[in-house]
């Protein structure tokens, strides 16, 4: 019977995406979408013309950049629902590019980065994503959030534009430069943001805030900041130009860009999965996505990208579920930039800081935060720390001390190996002891010739020290057979371990078998050597294989003796699972 040959990886991942573009005209869902691209548009506006301007580039590169890397990511993206544009992350970087290389020397690194994104994707090493700890994305997300509330603070409060940050504000002297008006107006759109989607759930709340906003604003003629004027020039798209700068000046900050560019997704593709019920995203499509609109970008004199986890939030808590939310996004940045100029420089900056501040305390996830407390408060902690060191310094030191600190809690759980001696003399019910019995009883001393010790958890550099323990103290057996079904890996620290316990039962006349070692640690310890140190030169398939290879008569009798009673124990299976005993 012939069998069908089954999909490569990328084959099926092109047909799952020309299914998601179907999905995107189903009727069902068509409103929501439409209406969620167009509430996120108002909120990617601010966002692309403040970003832009921090970066040192024109407000309308940021508008041009968001509306087509945006498009681009949104059809071919491994994230359905995530939107893709100018991020707060790439800021320092991205100006420090600018700085050191000028215009041309930023649109080469942004299509270097590009182009090791696709390597990237292609090469499939987005997988790893996902072995970032929940605590981790959680603490990202809550960063996220506080930058937010650290930069459209003084927007809603009308402060200056020399004031950018909370964190900057000199002492007390800036509340004589609060806009009270601005306030009203950034509390109305909240209001609005909140308030309108809990009486029906269709409702564009942010849309209409700002709308109400405006009109207070043309109504009661109180000047307040708003977005201002913009070019809407589109610049033709061209190659960067390579010959004007050293390539090898470039790359290393190519290559951070890129990193940086590509953790910033990831997790927020990440964060995305975790608040939705979609489809969870592929990691390497993504990737490639990222890197194409980063490419692209550099074509039309635009910025770098990344995916944006306030916008794709926003997309989200108004109820996006396909590709269309994102891609309406881009559109509406378009149509917005070209078709409705006027209209978005009269947008007032506090309106637009009040819908940016509603996200960003919802990127704060308090359950998440107070239900790790109760559980792991080390796992509390890494959130926390994760959280503080992005805020502090940046986005990629502040994700890799989580990292870090998550692996030391790791090392922390897993650093107990429980090592157990059992004789014929050990109340253990289970098989062994009546293997044991009869050269216990055959012993002319308090110690008996046989014993088996039973090792269960990691043995590496964390663990390693239990092992001592097992050479030290009363007499042991003349022979013992480990027993390491219950050992699911070991690294070279506890190897070195190992075999310095094989050395000391040596100097006191104890002689060592291996048994029930899984095959991963059985070559391990058989690239190591360890095995010509051991009684017999292999790893016994059952302890009872291992007990009757011994020389001594009383243990060969009681071990062809034993395995004939009534009751089989896991112990002298070979298929027996590890800690069936």
């Amino acid at each position: 019977m012939s069998t069908r040959p089954q999909p490569s990886f990328w084959g099926s991942t092109w047909a799952e995406t020309v299914t998601s573009w179907k999905e995107m005209v189903a009727p069902r869902s068509l409103v929501d979408n439409l209406l969620s691209g167009l509430t996120v548009a108002f909120v990617a506006l601010p966002l692309n013309l403040a970003l832009a301007l921090a970066c040192g580039l024109p407000a309308s590169a940021g508008l041009i950049t968001g509306a087509v890397t945006g498009a681009i990511a949104a059809l071919i993206g491994g994230s359905r629902l995530q939107v893709t544009g100018p991020e707060v992350a790439l800021v320092p970087l991205t100006f420090e590019i600018l700085q050191r290389h000028g215009p041309h020397g930023l649109l080469c690194a942004t299509f270097l980065c590009g182009v090791l994104q696709v390597i990237m994707g292609a090469a499939r090493v987005g997988r790893l994503i996902h072995m970032i700890p929940v605590s981790v994305i959680g603490g990202f997300m809550a960063a996220v959030g506080l930058l937010v509330f650290n930069s459209q603070l003084p927007r809603l409060l009308g402060l200056p534009a020399e004031m950018r940050l909370v964190s900057s504000l000199p002492g007390t002297g800036w509340l004589a430069h609060v806009d009270l008006f601005a306030v009203g107006i950034g509390a109305l759109v909240m209001a609005a943001t909140v308030l309108l989607p809990k009486l029906h759930r269709r409702l564009p709340g942010g849309l209409i805030g700002l709308g109400a906003a405006i009109a207070a604003v043309s109504v009661l003629g109180v000047g307040t900041a708003s977005v201002g004027p913009i070019s809407a020039s589109f610049p033709a798209p061209s190659l960067p130009e390579f010959h004007r700068l050293e390539f090898i000046a470039i790359f290393p900050e190519a290559i951070a860009l890129a990193l940086l560019a590509s953790i910033d997704s990831l997790l927020s593709a990440v964060a995305i999965d975790a608040q939705s019920n979609a489809k969870r995203h592929s990691s390497e499509q993504e990737l490639v996505a990222q890197g194409v609109s980063n490419m692209v970008s550099s074509m039309i004199g635009g910025m770098p990208v990344a995916g944006a986890i306030v916008r794709s939030s926003a997309a989200l808590q108004c109820g996006a579920t396909t590709r269309l939310a994102a891609l309406t996004q881009s559109v509406t940045l378009l149509g917005l930039l070209y078709l409705a100029r006027p209209f978005v420089e009269r947008l007032p900056l506090a309106g637009l800081a009040g819908i940016l501040l509603v996200v960003g305390y919802r990127l704060i996830n308090w359950q998440q935060a107070r239900f790790m407390w109760r559980v792991s408060r080390f796992e509390a902690f890494v959130f926390v720390a994760t959280a503080t060191s992005i805020v502090v310094s940046d986005f990629v030191g502040g994700v890799l001390m989580g990292l870090v600190l998550s692996l030391v809690h790791f090392a922390h759980m897993q650093r107990r190996v429980d090592v157990s001696l059992v004789t014929a003399l050990t109340d253990e019910p289970a098989e062994i002891p009546r293997l044991l019995e009869l050269p216990a009883r055959r012993s002319l001393g308090p110690t008996p010739p046989v014993a088996v010790v039973r090792v269960e958890g990691p043995i590496f550099f964390a663990s390693h020290t239990e092992l001592r323990s097992l050479a030290e103290g009363d007499p042991l057996p003349r022979h013992l057979v480990f027993d390491l079904a219950g050992v699911p890996l070991i690294d070279c620290t506890g190897i070195q371990a190992f075999r310095a316990l094989l050395a000391r039962l040596r100097e006191q006349g104890t002689r060592a078998l291996v048994s029930r070692a899984s095959e991963a640690v059985a070559e391990r310890l058989e690239e190591a050597g360890i095995l010509r140190e051991v009684a017999g030169g292999r790893v016994f398939p059952t302890v009872a294989e291992a007990l009757g290879a011994l020389e001594e008569p009383a243990a060969r009798a009681s071990v062809f003796a034993a395995p004939r009673g009534p009751l089989a124990s896991a112990l002298l299976r070979p298929e027996a699972p590890a800690g069936a005993s």
